[in-house]
Formats: structure tokens, C-alpha cells, sequence
């Protein structure tokens, strides 16, 4: 029997080994390194898309802001085109001086309702409906900031508008009547119209009857208020502000 390994059977033992030791070699550190590739390059991906996300949203947020500031000083000045508040003497003189430029003649003036028609930077309808219920609420509401100093300028969320609606009895020609709204459409304050009831005297060639009238203000806007001078206006009989010429 012979002793030993041929040189030939060492040889291939020697090839057998290389070779499992290459197998081994694979499968116990190449392949697991490239397993490891495989999950940095999926996670350099999320990354990336990431990074993508992040960058379009800095875009949006930088062109929001551009927008919000836009929006914002829009709001600044629609909020200047109040007064901060409303007071007897101010209407008086706003409607001296819609008879004073219509030539109309008001009979009768009788102040009506306080309504709240914006807060908590909300607006809020109003309808004759819920008149009473807005009206009340107030009595039952301790007055803000902004109420208890209109003209101190604060955050929109915190202004109050609100609107001071009175009933007034006119009488006039066609085209004074429409001169009238114009002056009401056209005025640098807001005003506006919530119920028209006239019908034709034909004794007279006018148009008479009655007309609701609201005056609105918005406490905490910042606008310094002025007191109008109202020492120079006559009262009349016939008319609430008696013989006047038009201007």
C-alpha cells in the first residue's frame, strides 16, 4: 500500500481549499458588504428625496411668507378705512354733510342697534334675525381691550368692527335721493344701505319714506380718531338740520 499523498492529490487538495476559502470568502464578507451597500445606497436615496422635500418646501415657505405679507398689508390698509370708533357727533356730521351735498331733507333720524360684525379675526353675518341675540351677547360680554381703547393699535385677531345701524325718514327728488347713495358708495368711511322703503308723493313730485343707515368702525385698527366739529350745525323743524345751502 502506498503511504502518503501524491504530489498530485496534495495539489488538489490545495485547489479544493482555495476554493472554499473563496466560497467562504464570498458569501461571509463580500456578499455581506455588499448587502450593506445595497442599504446605504436605498438609504442615501431616501435621503436624497429627502433633502429634495426640505429644499421645494423652504421654496413654498419663502414665497408664503412673501404672499403673508403681502395679505397682511392688504389687511392694514382695508382695516385703515374704518374709524376706530363711532360717536353720536360723528354720524350727525356725516349726515349733515350727505344733505349738504344731495340737497335731500331728513325728517327724522332715530338711532338703532350696535351690532358686532367682526371679532376674533372672524367676520360674523349679520341679519335682522339675529339682531337682538347679537345685541344682547354684548351686554353679557365684558368689553376688550381694543373696545376699552379703540385708537391703540393691536393685532387683527384682536380688533372689534362694529356697526351702527339708524333709521332715517327722508324726502327728496329722484336725483337727490340717488346723490345721496352715491355720496354713501363714494365716502372714504364705510358706510352702507340695509333697507330702502320709499314711494312716490305725487303732491309734490318726491319720493319720501325711510331709509336704515350703517355706520361702521373698527375698534383697535390704530387710526387716531377726530372729533368733528358739529357746534356749527343748525337744527331745524321741518328738517333735522333746518335751512342750509348746498355746497
Amino acid at each position: 500500500m502506498r503511504k502518503g499523498l501524491t504530489t498530485k492529490q496534495k495539489r488538489l487538495i490545495l485547489i479544493l481549499a482555495g476554493i472554499l476559502i473563496l466560497l467562504l470568502s464570498f458569501f461571509l464578507i463580500f456578499q455581506k458588504n455588499m448587502e450593506t451597500v445595497q442599504r446605504l445606497q436605498t438609504k442615501n436615496v431616501e435621503l436624497s428625496g429627502q433633502v429634495d422635500f426640505l429644499s421645494n418646501l423652504q421654496i413654498r415657505v419663502n414665497e408664503m411668507k412673501k404672499t403673508t405679507g403681502k395679505k397682511q398689508q392688504e389687511i392694514e390698509n382695508y382695516a385703515k378705512e374704518y374709524p376706530c370708533k363711532i360717536t353720536q357727533q360723528h354720524i350727525i356730521s356725516n349726515l349733515y354733510d350727505m344733505q349738504v351735498a344731495s340737497g335731500l331733507e331728513l325728517r327724522i333720524v332715530k338711532p338703532g342697534t350696535e351690532q358686532v360684525f367682526f371679532q376674533k379675526g372672524q367676520l360674523i353675518a349679520l341679519s335682522s334675525e339675529n339682531v337682538e341675540e347679537n345685541t344682547e351677547a354684548q351686554k353679557d360680554t365684558k368689553k376688550s381691550a381694543a373696545e376699552l381703547e379703540p385708537e391703540k393699535k393691536v393685532p387683527v385677531n384682536q380688533m372689534v368692527g362694529k356697526v351702527f345701524s339708524y333709521e332715517i325718514e327722508i324726502s327728496g327728488t329722484r336725483k337727490q335721493v340717488l346723490q345721496a347713495f352715491d355720496w354713501i358708495t363714494n365716502h372714504q368711511e364705510r358706510m352702507s344701505l340695509s333697507k330702502i322703503s320709499l314711494s312716490f308723493d305725487s303732491s309734490n313730485g318726491k319720493l319720501t319714506g325711510t331709509i336704515n343707515m350703517n355706520f361702521y368702525c373698527l375698534n383697535g385698527n390704530g387710526v387716531p380718531y377726530e372729533e368733528p366739529d358739529i357746534s356749527g350745525i343748525i337744527l331745524g323743524n321741518k328738517d333735522v338740520f333746518g335751512t342750509f345751502k348746498k355746497k
